[in-house]
């Protein structure tokens, strides 16, 4: 009697691993083919002014860093809506900021996501404030 209890133990143990394995292999492969279908690099965002009106045709600068380096810019313009849109962008970490005449200078905000080509929206508005 107490051999089978043995067996049985070893067997819910067993079948215990057996699950978690098989989770994380089906979790691994899932964040592969995520990775895989979001690698076209769109980093998209808004830009308003203090009280959240949306800016057009506001310039858009993103330089991508890198340990010792920051790259020249890339840059865009937002559309009527003060949304601006960033295609094919392969980079980890990046500094943003926005630029209008009339408007002080934005002031740079860094990120750093978690795989080149991930789709991105920044999660809070650029804001640029109107000049003296």
């Amino acid at each position: 009697m107490k051999l089978y209890k043995y067996f049985l133990e070893i067997i819910r143990h067993n079948v215990a691993n057996s699950i978690l394995i098989i989770l994380l292999i089906t979790t691994l492969f899932g964040w592969l083919l995520y990775v895989e279908l979001n690698t076209d690099g769109i980093i998209t965002g808004r830009v308003v002014d203090e009280k959240g009106t949306p800016i057009p045709e506001a310039r858009v600068l993103i330089r991508e860093k890198t340990l010792n380096l920051i790259k020249p810019p890339i840059v865009t313009e937002t559309n009527q809506e003060g949304i601006f849109v960033f295609k094919d962008m392969k980079i980890i970490e990046f500094l943003i900021n926005a630029q209008k005449e009339g408007y002080e200078a934005g002031e740079d905000v860094r990120y750093h996501l978690y795989f080149k080509g991930q789709h991105f929206t920044l999660p809070k508005p650029l804001i640029l404030k109107k000049s003296p």
